[in-house]
C-alpha cells in the first residue's frame, strides 16, 4: 500500500495519539513510534514530515529523552510539540532552562503571520500551553515566530532546514486555530497531497483477505482485545462467515488481578460480546479453566520448581489457543480459525512458511514457532500485514468498544509479576532455603527457594556484595543458586534438545541463521549444529546476555521462522 506518511515520535507525551488524529483529519496517513526509533527505520518508511510530541521530562535532565541529531540533517521537514520543541533547540544549540513563571491552560499567542505554520492564522490567537521549561534562546537559525508575555520563544522556524517547533499544543481544540496550523505544517511544509482516507485503507486490506483465504466459515477467538476484535472485523467485512468465541481459563479476579493488564477479566468477556454483537456474530465462551490449570499453570509451577524459566503463552497457544480452538472449529463446521496475532503465513510451493509482522515492534512469531503444517493451513492471522496504529483506527472508525484499550502485559494467572506467591499457593508448600554459591563453589549466603529467582536476576538476592551480582545458575539438585558478576553471564553456545521444525523436515546440519532467546531480544547471528536425535547446538558468533534454561531458542532466516525449541541447562562445554 503506497501512501505518503507522517510519523510521530513519541517522548512520553499524553497527546501523542491525539496529534495522530489531526494529522489523518487533515486526510494524511501518520503513525506514532517510541522516540528510539532508528535512522534507518525511518528512511526505510520514507516519510513526508516528522513530529515530535510533548513529554514530561526536562531535556537538560541525564536520563531524559533525547534522539540522534543527525534526524534533522535528513531533509525530512521536523515540527517539535513542546517537549520536542525544547528538544530540537537544546540539540542544535539552543538554550533551554526553567521558566520564571509556568505558563499551563489557555494562553494568548502574539504570531509573526509570515511564518510558514502561521498562515491565515490571527495575529493574536488563544493557545493550549502546559510548561515548566521553556526555550530561552533558540538554536542559530531559527527565527521568532511567536511569543506570549512569559515565554520568548513560543514558536520558531527554520525554514532552510525544514525545522519547525512550537512551545504550545496545537493538537488540543483549546488551541483555538491548531488544526489549520497543522495544516500548514502538512501541505505547506511537507508538501502532503492530503489524499488518502481511512475507508480506502480498509477496503484493500479486506480484498487482500479475500485473496488469502477464499472462501469458509472462520471460528474467530476474541480474548476481548482490540488485536482480536479487528482481526474479526476485517473478516467479517470480507464476506467469510464467522462465529466469535472466546476461552475462559482463569478467573483473574479472584487474584486481585486489575483487569487492565491482563487478558482474561470478566470485563474482557464482555467486551468480547459486544464486538460479536456489533459485528453480526454468533458468539460462544469455552470454558477451558481445568485444562489451562493442567498444561499451562502447573508446567509453569514444575518448571520454577525444577530450576527454569518457561514461557507460559508458548505453552497456552500450543495446548489451549491452537489445539482447543481446532477442537472446537471441527465441531461447529469452521474451515478456518482466526486470531489476532501480528504474523503473517504464506504458501511457498507445497508448504506453508510462518513469517514476522510487518510492524516488527509487535511482532508475535516467536511465541508461534510451534506450529505445524496441518495448523498453518488453516489458521489465519488477519493483522499480520497491519501496523498497531492502522488496527487501533479501524477498530475506532468502527465504533469497537475497546478501540482504545491497553495491551495486556502481564501473565495472566500471575499477581503483580510475584511469581514465587503464586507457585506456593499452588503447592500449598514454603520454598526450603539453600545456599548462595560464588563462582568457586563457594557458600556465601542463604537464599529463600530457588522459584524466587532466575538467571540475570539482580533485585531481590538480599546479600552483601562489594559489587554488582546476578544469579548465573541455578542448581535444584543441590537446592543452590550460583552468582556472580555480570561478566559471568556472557556465554555463546546454548543446546536445544528437541527441535520443532515449521516446514516438518529438519534442515542439513550445520548451516547459519539468526536466533532469538528472549521474546524481546533483537534477533543474533548464530551457527547451528546438530546435537543429539533431534536436538541442536547453537553456536552464537557474539557472547549472549543471560541465555535462560526454559525459555525459547526461535531461529530465523530472514522474516522467516524456521523452527524452535525449549533452551536446555547448560553443560561445561559451551
Amino acid at each position: 500500500m503506497e501512501r505518503e506518511l507522517v510519523i510521530v515520535l513519541d517522548f512520553g507525551g499524553q497527546y501523542n495519539q491525539l496529534i495522530a488524529r489531526r494529522v489523518r483529519e487533515c486526510n494524511v496517513y501518520c503513525e506514532v513510534h517510541p522516540y528510539t526509533m532508528s535512522l534507518e527505520e525511518i528512511r526505510e518508511r520514507n516519510p513526508k514530515g516528522i513530529i515530535f510530541t510533548g513529554g514530561p521530562n526536562s531535556v537538560y535532565g541525564d536520563d531524559s529523552p533525547s534522539c540522534d541529531k543527525a534526524i534533522f540533517e535528513m531533509g525530512i521537514p521536523v515540527l517539535g510539540i513542546c517537549y520536542g520543541a525544547q528538544l530540537m533547540n537544546h540539540l542544535l544549540g539552543g538554550t533551554v532552562s526553567t521558566a520564571p513563571v509556568r505558563e499551563y491552560g489557555k494562553t494568548e499567542v502574539h504570531f509573526d503571520t509570515s511564518g510558514k505554520m502561521f498562515t491565515n492564522v490571527s495575529e493574536t490567537s488563544v493557545c493550549w500551553m502546559s510548561h515548566t521549561d521553556y526555550i530561552s534562546q533558540p538554536a542559530p537559525g531559527f527565527e521568532i515566530k511567536a511569543t506570549t508575555p512569559v515565554c520568548p520563544v513560543a514558536a520558531a522556524e527554520n525554514v532552510e532546514k525544514g525545522l519547525y517547533c512550537v512551545q504550545f499544543h496545537p493538537e488540543v481544540v483549546h488551541t483555538r486555530e491548531g488544526k489549520k496550523m497543522l495544516a500548514n505544517f502538512l501541505f505547506d511544509v511537507c508538501h502532503c497531497a492530503g489524499d488518502w482516507k481511512m475507508d480506502s485503507f480498509v477496503e484493500t486490506s479486506i480484498q487482500a483477505l479475500r485473496e488469502r483465504i477464499g472462501n469458509g466459515k472462520v471460528l474467530c477467538a476474541l480474548s476481548g482485545g482490540v488485536d482480536s476484535s479487528v482481526a474479526a472485523k476485517l473478516l467479517t467485512d470480507a464476506g467469510f462467515s464467522c462465529i466469535g468465541c472466546t476461552m475462559k481459563l482463569y478467573d483473574n479476579e479472584d487474584a486481585g488481578i486489575p483487569k487492565a493488564n491482563t487478558c482474561c477479566s470478566l470485563d474482557d468477556v464482555e467486551d468480547a460480546r459486544s464486538v460479536a454483537y456489533r459485528l453480526g456474530m454468533p458468539y460462544y465462551v469455552f470454558n477451558l479453566k481445568d485444562k489451562f490449570a493442567e498444561c499451562v499453570i502447573d508446567r509453569f509451577v514444575d518448571a520454577y520448581e525444577h530450576g527454569i524459566t518457561p514461557n507460559p503463552c508458548i505453552d497456552c497457544n500450543r495446548y489451549l489457543k491452537f489445539d482447543k480452538l481446532f477442537e472446537r472449529a471441527d465441531i461447529m463446521d469452521c474451515r478456518y480459525i482466526a486470531t489476532g496475532h501480528y504474523a503473517r503465513i504464506e504458501r511457498e510451493g507445497e508448504k506453508y512458511v510462518l513469517k514476522k509482522a510487518l510492524d516488527e515492534t509487535k511482532d508475535q512469531s516467536y511465541v508461534l514457532y510451534d506450529l505445524t503444517q496441518e495448523t498453518l493451513a488453516r489458521v489465519k492471522f488477519p493483522l499480520g500485514s497491519l501496523r498497531k496504529t492502522e488496527a487501533r483506527e479501524i477498530a475506532a472508525e468502527a465504533g469497537l468498544i475497546n478501540a482504545r484499550k491497553h495491551d495486556s502485559q502481564d501473565i495472566c494467572f500471575v499477581p503483580d509479576g510475584d511469581y514465587a506467591k503464586v507457585i506456593e499457593n499452588r503447592t500449598g508448600k514454603t520454598p526450603e532455603p539453600g545456599p548462595f554459591l560464588d563462582l568457586n563453589g563457594n557458600v556465601i549466603g542463604t537464599h529463600r527457594g530457588i522459584i524466587h529467582y532466575t538467571v540475570g536476576q539482580r533485585r531481590g538476592l538480599r546479600m552483601p556484595s562489594d559489587g554488582k551480582i546476578y544469579v548465573v545458575k541455578i542448581l535444584p539438585e543441590r537446592n543452590a543458586v550460583v552468582v556472580g558478576p555480570n561478566e559471568a553471564l556472557f556465554t555463546r553456545a546454548c543446546f536445544v534438545p528437541g527441535m520443532h521444525w515449521i516446514s516438518g523436515e529438519a534442515p542439513a546440519l550445520p548451516f547459519r541463521c539468526s536466533a532469538k532467546t528472549r521474546y524481546r531480544q533483537p534477533e543474533q547471528p548464530c551457527t547451528v549444529y546438530p546435537a543429539g536425535a533431534h536436538g541442536v547446538r547453537l553456536v552464537f558468533d557474539e557472547p549472549l546476555r543471560a541465555i535462560t534454561p526454559g525459555q525459547s531458542a526461535v531461529l530465523y532466516d530472514g522474516d522467516t521462522v524456521l523452527g524452535g525449541g525449549i533452551i536446555a541447562r547448560e553443560d561445561a562445554a559451551c
